[in-house]
């Protein structure tokens, strides 16, 4: 059996820290038309779970009007968990946003139980995080504290240490992406994925290497104790994401009990 979290996390019927890692698609459209179209095709493609991309829209700084959007894209999608992202730019974010329009998006999601995860990077520091973490207390949503380099992979002990730092601010979930130069470097960042499951063996994790290099890590990840990997629905994310159809079939030839 792969390692599991011991404190899995359950979002809409799906078990993230189950027996098998989730496949996520993320929703990458930029106008309202865009979102709608590829929301109204995920029912087709099954994931278990999809993110929002919000700093790809076009009206993102209008709060009400995303409300609006992420309400709709909840209609369309029924019961499958959501993940709100709004990835900063300086981490390979589409664009800058605000942070009064992100975490005002944020707050009035998760008030509304629209979405089940909220993404915030790790480089808010202690600070938000706790704040962000104290808004999400009367409600189901789960935080998950990120961090993305898209030039490099770090070492395995930094990358020990970010997924430490992580969890010691308070993450539900735990989140890495790296960009390798090497096979060494997706070593390196599967070793780490290791190593914090069973140092730190309470929470989710989701670890991924980018780029062609990198895509094994997003079949194998869960191996490695990571818990959820990303797959293309109709548009990709980030590098190396592999369609979500082919990721399904090979994970279930390496997690046959629970395809």
């Amino acid at each position: 059996m792969r390692p599991q979290p011991e404190k899995p996390i359950e979002a809409r019927g799906k078990v993230l820290g189950g027996p098998r890692p989730l496949v996520c698609v993320p929703l990458v459209g930029k106008t309202r038309g865009e979102i709608l179209a590829e929301a109204e095709n995920i029912p087709a493609i099954a994931p278990d779970i999809i993110e929002l991309r919000v700093d790809s829209w076009e009206f993102v700084e209008e709060t009400a009007a995303s409300v609006s959007m992420v309400r709709d894209v909840r209609n369309s999608v029924g019961d499958i968990p959501v993940i709100l992202t709004c990835r900063g730019h300086w981490e390979g974010g589409f664009k800058k946003v605000s942070d009064e329009a992100k975490f005002a998006l944020y707050r009035e999601a998760a008030a509304g139980a629209l979405v089940d995860f909220l993404d915030v990077e790790l480089a808010y520091g202690d600070e938000k995080i706790r704040e962000t973490l104290r808004m999400l207390e009367q409600t189901s949503v789960s935080l998950i504290v990120s961090f993305h380099d898209f030039e490099k992979t770090p070492s395995k002990e930094v990358l020990f240490s970010t997924l430490a730092a992580q969890i010691r601010a308070g993450a539900h979930v735990a989140k890495l992406a790296a960009m390798p130069r090497s096979e060494e470097d997706v070593l390196a960042l599967l070793s780490a994925t290791l190593m914090i499951r069973r140092e730190y063996p309470d929470i989710p994790l989701i670890t991924m290497s980018m780029g062609g290099i990198g895509a094994v890590s997003r079949v194998t990840g869960g191996l490695f104790g990571s818990d959820l990997t990303f797959a293309v629905g109709s548009k990709a994310s980030a590098p190396g994401q592999i369609p979500v159809a082919a990721l399904k079939q090979c994970l279930s030839v390496l997690h046959p009990r629970e395809s």
